[in-house]
């Protein structure tokens, strides 16, 4: 209570002091405003006239954007469909080529040409070679290395280059067997059987020798590679497929037969011919 009636102290009258100022500041800001208005007054009046049509620009943009966005789906929508219309028509194409086309004499017709075809490219592979220094690579130095071969030899180098013209001799015999010619798919056989000869009783033997490497490193093992495994199994494949392209063929030329058989009738019977004391022409009524 003395406080609040006796003079005031220096801080009320600091803070006093401070309002006054802020009072006066805020009136000379106001003031300074009016004065500036006239001059921010056209400004002012042309963002207000502009700013509709900027904001009609920007939701042109967006609405173009949304658009554009809308089309792109539609057309990948359109190009999906079409697609998929694409592949199931080529689907259904496949489907029905295959249904006619792919047939058991057929496949084997295939795999055998193809057998054919590997037993001419094994002779220009490696059959042959000499692993040098064998014993020292065993265990997990094996692991990180491979044994060095040396004195590698091409399987037709074995054989005088003989199972080249046999592929394709049996190649020739596999195409004339699938036209209806049952008999040659046992040659197509024999020509397997001959490749497995050969293979067993001149490769097998040569390719198990170390020869002259042998006699100058220490260690040597001689291992048939992968041209004496492929000539092989080309062969085995051509006796096989040369026994069911001849049991297939013979089905083929069974009903080549009996078409030609039916054509023949057909054809002895004349078109003059009466049949049931009625000629053929006047067999149907007005």
């Amino acid at each position: 209570m003395r406080r609040r009636n006796g003079p005031p102290s220096r801080i009320d009258e600091l803070t006093e002091r401070t309002r006054q100022e802020a009072r006066s500041l805020s009136r000379r800001r106001r003031a300074e405003t009016r004065r500036l208005e006239p001059v921010f007054a056209p400004g002012a009046r042309f963002v207000s006239w502009l700013a509709p049509y900027i904001t009609r620009a920007l939701m042109f943009a967006i609405k173009l954007l949304a658009a554009l966005i809308a089309l792109i789906l539609e057309i990948g929508l359109l190009v999906i469909r079409w697609a998929g219309g694409a592949f199931y028509g080529a689907a259904l194409v496949i489907a029905d080529a295959t249904r006619r086309h792919v047939t058991p004499r057929s496949t084997v017709a295939f795999v055998g040409l193809a057998a054919a075809a590997g037993l001419g490219i094994s002779q220009f592979f490696d059959y042959h070679g000499v692993a040098v220094d064998a014993p020292a690579y065993s265990g997990e130095i094996g692991n990180i290395a491979a044994v060095p071969i040396t004195g590698r030899e091409t399987a037709g180098s074995a054989h005088l280059w003989v199972l080249l013209p046999l592929a394709a001799v049996a190649a020739v015999l596999i195409v004339a067997a699938y036209r209806g010619r049952p008999r040659l798919g046992r040659l197509v056989a024999v020509c397997g059987l001959v490749g497995l000869a050969v293979a067993i009783s001149v490769d097998l033997p040569q390719g198990l020798e170390v020869g002259r490497p042998g006699l100058a490193f220490n260690g040597t093992e001689a291992q048939l590679l992968q041209g004496f495994w492929a000539e092989v199994a080309c062969s085995a494949v051509l006796i096989l497929c040369g026994g069911l392209l001849a049991h297939y063929s013979r089905g083929m030329t069974r009903e080549r037969k009996q078409r030609q058989r039916r054509a023949g009738r057909d054809m002895r019977r004349s078109p003059h011919q009466e049949v049931g004391g009625v000629y053929p022409g006047l067999q149907a009524g007005p």
